[in-house]
């Protein structure tokens, strides 16, 4: 966490460079200029990716062009596409979150100064967090690809497993009879309580 004043105006000023990039798409020029490099590092993790997983890449552009209702800034095509390297080719950008994560942790551990330095740094991160996001085109890539589908069903599978054997899964009803039980006796003054069983805290939802 930051802990004084130029670390929280750094990631003030990231969040305000956010604003900004998403502020600009009312013009077209003005937005596909701004978050140029964003895309090209969006488009150079598909790049990356499709060679690493022998997607052969055909063609790699950065010319903005309209696609239906709406604008592509770039593009990767590729000659090679299967199930197993299709869900990676089109979830490649997610790779930019953690580097852009790391970015920051090492500008706010050098003590930000602001100038045209850090200035720079926000603008640079700024627009991989904002590329970082699978595009429409590229969602529909990644699940043509039986991994991707796998995968989230595994990660369900995980979540709802820890969440029944984490202590605090449905410990909400386990407090709320703990609580009944404790204040039953003083509400029943004189009169002794029926035993009743002790709640457990690992519930289970229906």
């Amino acid at each position: 966490m930051p802990s004084d004043g130029p670390q929280w105006l750094f990631l003030g000023g990231l969040v305000a460079a956010l604003g900004l990039l998403h502020w600009s798409r009312r013009s077209f020029w003005i937005f596909s200029v701004l978050v140029l490099p964003g895309t090209f590092a969006h488009e150079t993790c598909h790049l990356l990716l499709g060679l690493l997983l022998n997607g052969k890449p055909a063609r790699f552009d950065l010319v903005p062009r309209r696609e239906g209702r709406g604008w592509a800034m770039g593009s990767v095509s590729f000659s090679h596409l299967t199930w197993y390297n299709a869900f990676f080719i089109g979830m490649a950008p997610l790779l930019m979150l953690p580097a852009a994560y790391g970015l920051v942790r090492w500008r706010l551990g050098s003590q930000p100064v602001f100038g045209w330095q850090e200035a720079l740094a926000i603008y640079g991160i700024a627009n991989l967090v904002y590329a970082s996001l699978p595009s429409w085109q590229d969602c529909k890539l990644a699940a043509r690809s039986p991994v991707g589908w796998l995968l989230l069903a595994g990660g369900m599978a995980w979540a709802w497993h820890w969440y029944q054997s984490h202590p605090g899964g449905g410990g909400v009803q386990g407090r709320r009879g703990e609580i009944e039980l404790r204040r039953r006796p003083t509400l029943q003054a004189g009169i002794s309580a029926p035993p009743a069983a002790a709640p457990s805290r690992r519930g289970s939802c229906a």
